[in-house]
């Protein structure tokens, strides 16, 4: 990958030729010039990259067919060694998992405790009596806790009578009622979320690219997108790249000849001499083309004598 670029950089510098001057004449964003001389082309799609490599190289002499037919080549390569690195990796998991399996177990016997020598220590007499006064003291204090609780739970309860203060009694609603009331708030609430219309998916916006080749001094009119218009005087040999979403509008003037790729397929060769060319071109392709003879303006014709007022001049008295 960074051959490709090395060399396109060194015939850019043997020629004198300066980035800024490519950007000039073949509108490539700089940024994108210094990556390919830096061997970098992941910087866009496959086909965009492709094109700006061949319209830099036929820029600095070189043969720009070549370099991308390398190019793939090399992408290629790296590509089949990663393939055979990753079955190489996957033939030896197995190998490694085997290994770890039929590893040797060393199993270890546990020490047994009650060995002959052991002997046992009896504890003294004075520890046994404090631990049996502790237990007692414990027995003791739950009991009268298991009382006191018995005491409060044999309370009588007292029940309170609600205070009869004049106030109206709350009948219970008819269960008819409550679901005939349920039911008309579900369709209301149903008749809103049909109301509510989803916003429709936004397009999604796609890039297309012209190149143009011209083979002799071409005049050529180009709107991108029905906005944007560039009108130039190309000379023999220059290629120009325009960048649009949807569509271009060409205008090619007579005597001139231009072979055009869109995204890197040729669609042909177009100009007739003495006739201004006409094309539209989308996504799909040149979809309408048409040709007309230009009509040269006709000069001013002279105005006849009787239209024109003379003025004789007065007698003087």
């Amino acid at each position: 990958m960074k051959e490709i670029g090395t060399k396109i950089q060194q015939a850019r510098l043997e020629k004198g030729i300066q980035l800024d001057e490519i950007v000039h004449h073949t509108h490539i964003q700089l940024g994108h010039l210094q990556k390919i001389e830096n061997g970098q082309f992941d910087f866009l799609p496959r086909p965009y990259v492709a094109a700006f490599i061949k319209t830099f190289a036929q820029y600095v002499g070189l043969n720009g067919e070549s370099l991308i037919q390398r190019w793939r080549e090399q992408e290629a390569a790296e590509a089949e060694a990663r393939r055979l690195q990753q079955q190489t990796q996957e033939a030896a998991r197995p190998k490694e998992l085997e290994r770890s399996l039929t590893a040797p177990v060393i199993k270890l016997k546990p020490k047994s405790l009650a060995t002959p020598e052991a002997t046992a220590i009896p504890l003294p007499v004075p520890y046994l009596k404090e631990i049996g006064i502790a237990l007692g003291i414990i027995l003791v204090m739950a009991a009268l806790v298991f009382l006191m609780s018995g005491d409060s739970d044999n309370e009588p309860e007292q029940t309170q009578q609600p205070a009869d203060n004049g106030a109206q009694t709350v009948k219970a609603e008819d269960p008819k009622q409550m679901t005939e009331r349920a039911f008309e708030e579900i369709s209301q609430q149903a008749q809103q979320t049909a109301e509510v219309k989803p916003e429709p998916p936004t397009p999604t916006a796609t890039n297309l690219t012209l190149q143009a080749q011209f083979e002799n001094q071409t005049s050529m009119l180009v709107v991108t997108d029905g906005r944007d218009t560039t009108s130039t005087i190309y000379k023999a040999g220059a290629t120009q790249t325009y960048q649009a979403k949807e569509k271009f509008n060409l205008r090619i003037r007579t005597g001139g000849s231009v072979t055009l790729l869109l995204a890197g397929k040729n669609l042909g060769k177009f100009g007739q001499p003495g006739k201004v060319v006409v094309l539209t071109i989308t996504g799909a392709g040149v979809t309408e083309q048409r040709a007309f003879t230009p009509q040269s303006p006709k000069p001013p014709s002279a105005l006849p004598l009787d239209t024109l007022s003379i003025r004789r001049p007065r007698r003087l008295n």
